[in-house]
């Protein structure tokens, strides 16, 4: 018997190959991680000194990075943002396999993160909704699902706040990989619309997404939960890049 469950692993492992996300390693079919040991290693927490309004790690001293600085915060619809991991080489490869290789499970391999980062903000605490960034029905008819939302699903049921999809991505627009900070506030913008105020007005929202680059999608989000007569906007990334 032992001898026949030797063959019957060795055919499994051949034809659905269990490897590391990241680096492509073969690892045992037991083994039930997403990444190798190495590369899990690389999976790195944002800690220590950030931006008080939006996150960013911070090479010097100082509250608020040179875009939150003195006057400029107040102008932001989104007051507050956090990611739970800095943009390494295996956070990257299990958002790129999360997003566009359709391996949904990797959703519940994040959620336990962003909740780890949500109760060390008490600025969340508060939200009455959670509210996922949308992706254009174009891209949703696509890839069949929508990143934010399963993570936001996620996050929903661990702390007990509904979640509700009341952002509507009107327009698609370019991937935003590519472009520069003010080429990503123009592309996005005017991109979003809430078609129910109803249901966001007076409330504290959350909003969730993948990755935070400059945060100019949230703030889009946000502008157009804040004119919807949203209370509060915050958002919580898994990734900063």
């Amino acid at each position: 018997m032992a001898y026949f469950n030797k063959i019957k692993n060795l055919l499994l492992h051949f034809f659905f190959p269990r490897v590391c996300f990241a680096c492509g390693i073969d690892m045992d079919r037991k083994d039930n991680n997403l990444l190798c040991p190495t590369c899990q290693k690389d999976l790195k927490p944002i800690e220590g000194l950030i931006c008080k309004r939006c996150g960013l790690p911070l090479k010097d001293g100082g509250a608020y990075c040179f875009n939150c600085r003195g006057s400029k915060a107040a102008k932001y619809k989104c007051s507050f943002i956090r990611s739970s991991l800095y943009f390494t080489p295996s956070s990257r490869a299990l958002v790129h396999a999360f997003k566009y290789e359709k391996y949904i499970h990797i959703a519940k391999f994040f959620t336990p993160i962003i909740y780890k980062t949500y109760l060390k903000n008490p600025e969340y605490f508060e939200a009455d909704l959670i509210v996922p960034v949308p992706i254009h029905k174009s891209r949703l008819k696509q890839r069949g699902f929508n990143q934010a939302t399963l993570l936001a699903s996620g996050l929903s049921a661990k702390i007990d706040v509904p979640l509700l999809e009341v952002l509507v991505r009107k327009r698609k627009t370019k991937s935003q990989t590519s472009l520069g900070r003010k080429a990503r506030q123009e592309n996005i913008k005017e991109a979003f619309i809430c078609p129910s105020p109803a249901l966001v007005k007076r409330k504290a929202i959350l909003l969730i997404d993948d990755v935070c680059t400059t945060g100019a999608t949230l703030e889009e989000c946000a502008k157009v939960l804040k004119a919807a007569g949203a209370r509060e906007v915050v958002a919580l990334t898994v990734l900063r890049e």
